[in-house]
């Protein structure tokens, strides 16, 4: 059978494979001219990544496709905590990023520390940070938050001292401790200790008016809670 005749009861599949082999895999290494080419493929990660801000103004909107996608996985990011690489620490170079939503709910960051490579759950501390950072060949400066084990506590502050965060229950509480470990028997020192929380509290209201709205004897005391409890409580709140 010719092949004239044999191409008329193809269909246009087979057609098309029939004058592939006839008319261009005839000799060796002919293969190559069916192989497309891949140097203008452009993957997502290399669109986020060329159009990556570690912030994004309110007002900014984006311009074309890649910066919309960009945008796009910048709202999927979790912000109120950081996820950092202390490799480099003394150098004085600390890379850090927002957490992803699997890092969220299995706690990396927040209960769990926030260096990536690090998972102490134990006396973890929040430090606030000026993050500077270059961003297409602009200098830009960032208030970011970041909890860490005391070791890599130690790595943040290495060069400089960074502000730690606490909650202003926490500070009373300790100072209440201390006063009460030296001061068991006498019952003048206990009246000091409340004498002092009402005058931070004081001072704090100046700062905070929702502390001012509330008075001392309307105060009760705050529970502490495990680490368990806070988790599920974190959880709830996000599922909601």
């Amino acid at each position: 059978m010719s092949l004239r005749h044999q191409m008329r009861y193809l269909n246009p599949y087979e057609l098309h494979k029939l004058l592939v082999n006839e008319y261009i895999l005839k000799r060796p290494g002919d293969t190559k001219h069916l192989q497309r080419d891949c140097s203008k493929d452009v993957r997502d990660y290399d669109v986020i990544r060329q159009n990556h801000k570690f912030l994004w103004e309110t007002d900014h909107t984006p311009c074309t496709w890649e910066e919309q996608f960009a945008k796009k996985y910048y709202d999927k990011l979790f912000k109120e905590y950081c996820i950092s690489d202390l490799s480099r620490y003394k150098e004085n170079k600390v890379a850090l990023r927002w957490r992803t939503e699997k890092e969220v709910v299995t706690g990396k960051g927040q209960f769990i520390c926030g260096n990536k490579i690090c998972s102490g759950k134990e006396d973890l501390r929040t430090w606030e940070v000026n993050f500077a950072y270059k961003e297409k060949e602009e200098h830009k400066n960032a208030l970011v938050k970041i909890r860490l084990c005391p070791t890599c506590s130690h790595k943040l502050n290495y060069h400089s001292q960074k502000r730690e965060v606490k909650r202003l229950y926490n500070n009373f509480k300790q100072k209440a401790v201390t006063y009460a470990s030296k001061n068991a028997a006498d019952t003048s020192s206990i009246s000091q200790v409340e004498s002092e929380l009402v005058d931070n509290v004081q001072i704090e209201s100046n700062c905070n008016p929702s502390v001012a709205d509330v008075s001392w004897t309307d105060h009760k005391p705050i529970e502490t809670k495990s680490r368990d409890e806070e988790m599920e409580e974190y959880l709830q709140d996000l599922l909601l």
